[in-house]
């Protein structure tokens, strides 16, 4: 047998042992992987979030004329907006509740709200920016398969100055809602 045989005959063995090894190194990792997975390590959980806007869907608010913060059963000179928030998945969640504003016609600061929960808890309060969006409460959580209902007053704030000339204007928004999961453990 000649040098260039022998060379062939060598690299052939190195390959065939090189594709043995790699085979049972996969067979290893797939067994592995196979024998430690749980039932339940590979599940995905889904669900939707549906808002119902029980006043409407959005925030159109005239005629504010200046005064202190209300509370829930003040009637006038606040607009008050009723909307619930059902979680039909099987996670548990945390809300970002948003208002974005489409036009604002108030000076900044002038414009003030409130969001209270359906325990009648206020959980935000803060002004409106004259455009953007503002954050009206923050990690609210919401039970899989349950309802939140929420109350939003927005009011135009007495600055004890004369303030008769920002009277009767308006603004224009609506909500964003950001939902976030709670992750199993």
């Amino acid at each position: 047998m000649n040098s260039k045989s022998r060379n062939d005959v060598f690299y052939f063995i190195v390959l065939v042992l090189t594709v043995v090894t790699m085979l049972i190194g996969i067979t290893f990792t797939y067994l592995s992987l196979m024998s430690a997975e749980d039932d339940d390590s590979t599940r995905i959980k889904t669900g939707t979030l549906a808002i119902n806007y029980v006043d409407g869907e959005d925030v159109n608010s005239t005629g504010l004329i200046p005064r202190g913060e209300p509370n829930l059963n003040t009637t006038f000179a606040v607009y008050k907006k009723n909307f619930a928030v059902r979680s039909s998945g099987t996670l548990d969640q945390n809300l970002d509740i948003y208002m974005f504003v489409t036009s604002n016609e108030f000076k900044s600061g002038d414009l003030m709200f409130s969001i209270y929960d359906s325990s009648n808890n206020r959980i935000g309060r803060g002004n409106i920016p004259t455009s953007g969006r503002v954050l009206l409460t923050s990690s609210s959580y919401l039970k899989s398969n349950t309802t939140n209902n929420y109350t939003v007053l927005i009011w135009f704030q007495d600055n004890g100055t004369n303030q008769n000339a920002d009277a009767e204007k308006s603004f224009v928004g609506g909500f964003d809602i950001v939902a976030n999961q709670i992750m199993l453990k």
